[in-house]
């Protein structure tokens, strides 16, 4: 004959079935890390600290951008540059970076 089963013998039971289905449950995706942005912007190219970077200060004075470009803009110029925003660490150290796909001289030059 059996011995009669308890509510304690199935309270392992449930604990462990119940943990085991929790650690199979699907996980949501995380969100992306960075949404890469096309920037287009028209400005007058600046010299920036760093040696082989530049900056182009929108025409309105409100945004700066720093980027690098070869072949690389005249100083004292307005062109319209187009690219998108830098993702990782930033060898320009001023403004917002971005990674230029092209620039264009508009034949302006830039106002003191």
């Amino acid at each position: 004959m059996s011995a009669p089963h308890t509510p304690r013998m199935f309270l392992p039971v449930a604990i462990i079935s119940l943990c085991t289905a929790l650690a199979q449950a699907p996980q949501p995706a995380p969100p992306p890390k960075v949404e890469i942005r096309e920037i287009k912007a028209l400005g007058c190219v600046r010299k920036a600290v760093a040696a082989r970077c530049l900056l182009l200060v929108t025409l309105d004075g409100e945004t700066t951008y720093s980027f690098i470009a070869a072949p690389k803009p005249e100083l004292g110029t307005i062109v319209t540059i187009q690219g998108n925003a830098h993702q990782g660490s930033a060898v320009c150290k001023q403004g917002i970076q971005i990674d230029v796909t092209d620039w264009e001289p508009t034949g302006d030059k830039c106002t003191e």
